[in-house]
């Protein structure tokens, strides 16, 4: 089987990024989205994100299940309000031939309705979704996150520390195989990685990947630069046929590509 896993950054290179999961779509089983919008309006466009990612998305891979988990709604990229029908979450498209048995969202944190989200994003809802299914009489359940983005720097909070024990807490409670992807938003060194590490196996330490950003990312050639933000864990039962962190420009995100058994 074959998992993709990209932070989208909202379409803002959309062309290229169509046509990457075009191209891909042919061979690829499940596609773990991060950063995407949708709407019921008619726009399209909406300053530098793509309003209608998901239905784009989803004319493309006609052939696939799809799981959206919306946690922020009536607001663009930048937190401002807007006056159009908008939702932003995550995604799972999973392919027709493989039947999921169940499927579910958490919010690891989440933001009340009441508060208004801080331009830096540090009260961002944090979602986590799965879905579960049986491939060749083996039950694996595939888990897409996407860790809060404050503080910029990546490194342990409180907060961050408490989000991973608690995604750690579900992804464990889950019989069978398991495979968690998305973008963390931390560094490798951090110990709220390391509590992933405690009985999975980090792909991105043992592939020896050397980044998952992209030289989009508006930090590139910058000091400040942060070369990882995204990861792959597999539990020790999953058999690795391969494993990439491919150097398509979609994104300020690379793509991770797993094949497995």
């Amino acid at each position: 089987m074959k998992l993709i896993s990209l932070n989208t950054w909202c379409g803002r290179i959309f062309d290229p990024l169509i046509e990457f999961i075009q191209q891909n779509s042919k061979d690829t089983d499940i596609f773990c989205f991060q950063e995407i919008f949708d709407t019921n309006s008619d726009i399209k466009q909406y300053k530098n994100i793509r309003a209608n990612l998901l239905s784009e998305i989803k004319s493309i891979l006609s052939g696939f299940k799809v799981f959206y988990f919306p946690i922020m709604h009536g607001l663009d990229g930048n937190a401002n309000p807007i006056d159009f029908n908008l939702t932003f979450g995550q995604a799972i498209f999973i392919a027709d031939t493989i039947k999921s048995n169940s499927n579910e969202n958490y919010f690891i944190s989440k933001r009340k309705d009441s508060q208004i989200l801080k331009k830096d994003f540090s009260n961002q809802s944090t979602p986590l979704q799965f879905v579960s299914f049986n491939f060749n009489g083996k039950d694996f359940t595939v888990f897409n996150f996407h860790g809060i983005p404050f503080p910029g720097d990546k490194l342990d909070t409180e907060k961050r520390l408490k989000n991973s024990e608690k995604v750690k807490e579900i992804v464990n409670s889950k019989s069978g195989s398991k495979i968690l992807v998305g973008d963390f938003n931390l560094l490798p060194q951090t110990q709220s990685i390391k509590i992933f590490e405690n009985n999975m196996r980090n792909l991105i330490k043992e592939f020896k990947i050397q980044r998952t950003r992209s030289k989009q990312s508006p930090f590139y050639g910058r000091k400040d630069f942060q070369k990882f933000a995204d990861y792959t864990f597999v539990s020790h039962d999953v058999k690795i046929e391969s494993f990439e962190v491919s150097r398509a420009e979609v994104s300020d995100h690379l793509p991770m590509i797993l094949e497995f058994s």
